[in-house]
């Protein structure tokens, strides 16, 4: 029998709007000794439905809501749960993503705690798919104990239901517990876990195929599913990247010159860079890519993802905060920061914040006159206004004219919910240099 708590007096108004989180603070009761990420159904003080989902006593969100709907018994079961993954699916198919993107965006999908990327994967030309999960809950944690089983199950529905083409024996899955936000629930944080491989394949050094930006094909880009950051790629900005590289080949159209120099500040594969370079070589430019990341692995990626495409390419492997001021003035037509998240926690703010001016005041050093710096923030808890804020003073310190001309945000396989604040986070800016 599922247990059931009780909210306190008034503190339904939240959840009844539709926001998926109650905190322990909101019950009636402690949530002592309850089983973390097993089932729970939510009342309001006078007992009446609320909604169901799971719960976690060490966790200050104590309660995640999966349904709002009494008539699901199971919610945390693998035939809802497998549809509501397909109800996302159908969604990243409706918008026209093609190849990889991601798949489910937790909350943002009506299913807290669960990451999920899917990944069209090609290795000398055979294809298949991949699909790489975070489990960020107690609760979602759980309820996929049997991964392997959940995950075939959900192949051959979407086999059935024309979302994919590939069988079980075409598909890897990947489970990347190795998130630190896994210890605010009480979890360990694990090393990555293959549980379906693919014969033939290295996921170490794969190609996934992604929409290109500037055309209606796919682009290739090499990374590490296994290893790599957070699940092995950034499909964030595949959005962002879209429409600035729209922008940038408009600008191209425009001038006089027969080649383009771009910095990729914190490039890690090469995402930007390479979409760029793909967009300017089909308009006859040459272009220049300079790569700036830490990462030597990253580097390496980045290098060979953007010399597929043409691109002449230099690396840096540097800290972008204390090796920036190395790299010459004006030199660059088009500047990318897209650093990883300064921000983490509420305390640190104020030097997240600092660390986006800094970074961003050398990204309009760097870059010419008449040409574009693009801004972009992936920390949640830096609100918008302020990082606008972090790209005025920035720009102020190296001209007097500068223009944003694109803003960004989420794309359709990053999907926002009006009454889910906490699931916005992805900032984007493209200001033209006077």
């Amino acid at each position: 029998m599922m247990t059931v708590w009780r909210l306190r007096t008034g503190a339904d108004k939240r959840i009844r709007s539709g926001h998926p989180w109650v905190f322990s603070n909101e019950l009636s009761v402690s949530p002592k000794g309850h089983v973390p990420g097993a089932p729970v159904e939510l009342q309001d003080a006078k007992g009446q439905f609320v909604a169901r989902g799971y719960g976690n006593p060490h966790s200050l969100i104590a309660f995640r809501a999966l349904t709002f709907n009494s008539q699901d018994a199971q919610p945390t079961g693998f035939d809802f749960l497998h549809q509501k993954v397909l109800g996302a699916w159908r969604v990243r198919k409706a918008a026209g993503f093609r190849g990889s993107f991601r798949l489910c965006f937790g909350e943002s999908d009506y299913i807290p705690g669960l990451v999920l990327d899917y990944y069209l994967v090609d290795q000398n030309g055979k294809k298949a798919q991949v699909f790489v999960a975070q489990l960020v809950t107690a609760g979602m944690d759980t309820a996929l104990q049997n991964a392997e089983e959940f995950f075939k199950g959900l192949v051959e529905k979407a086999k059935a239901q024309g979302f994919s083409d590939f069988t079980w024996e075409q598909t890897a899955v990947v489970i990347r517990n190795d998130v630190g936000i896994r210890k605010l629930e009480g979890m360990t944080v694990n090393e990555p876990k293959t549980i379906k491989d693919l014969e033939g394949f290295n996921l170490e050094h794969i190609e996934i195929l992604l929409n290109a930006a500037g055309d209606d094909g796919v682009i290739k880009m090499s990374c590490d599913l296994k290893e790599g950051q957070k699940t092995g790629f950034f499909l964030d900005q595949t959005h962002n990247i879209y429409l600035a590289v729209n922008l940038f080949k408009s600008w191209a159209k425009q001038q006089n010159v027969k080649s383009v120099r771009v910095l990729d500040l914190c490039c890690y594969v090469g995402h930007w860079a390479t979409q760029i370079t793909r967009a300017l070589k089909a308009q006859g430019l040459e272009v220049e890519v300079h790569l700036v990341d830490v990462s030597k692995t990253a580097l390496a990626f980045a290098k060979e993802n953007a010399e597929r495409e043409g691109a002449k390419v230099v690396v840096h492997q540097m800290d972008v905060l204390e090796g920036l001021q190395n790299l010459p003035s004006q030199h660059y037509d088009i500047v990318i920061a897209d650093p990883p998240a300064f921000i983490k926690a509420k305390k640190d703010i104020p030097t997240g914040k600092a660390a986006y001016i800094k970074m961003n005041t050398h990204a309009f050093r760097l870059g010419k006159k008449n040409g574009f710096v693009a801004s972009c923030s992936c920390s949640g808890l830096l609100e918008e206004e302020e990082f606008r804020d972090a790209i005025r003073k920035a720009s102020l310190r190296n001209y007097s004219e500068v223009r944003s001309v694109l803003r960004g945000g989420h794309a359709a396989d990053h999907p926002t919910l009006m009454q889910f604040p906490e699931g916005f986070y992805l900032k984007m800016y493209v200001h033209y240099v006077m």
